[in-house]
């Protein structure tokens, strides 16, 4: 699952403080998305692509959001 804060223009992997994603083998429903993301998935824009383990990586540039205590933020690429 990607997400986009507030409209920025950098969307990236949303995922805790260890770089785990919220993954699975299909794509998330809207409600899955809204579930994960509570109350912000509004300003987080989210959406549903899939990755492969390959494309993952290339994710790692860690950016906590404040909004979740900083435990959880945004993986962008370098």
């Amino acid at each position: 699952m990607t997400v986009e804060w507030c409209n920025s223009g950098k969307r990236g992997v949303f995922c805790d403080t260890y770089g785990k994603p919220f993954s699975q083998e299909q794509p998330h429903t809207d409600n899955e998305m809204r579930e994960i993301l509570g109350h912000f998935w509004m300003i987080l824009s989210p959406k549903s692509e899939p990755f492969s383990q390959s494309e993952l990586k290339r994710f790692n540039q860690f950016r906590p959001l404040p909004e979740y205590t900083n435990q959880y933020g945004i993986a962008l690429k370098n």
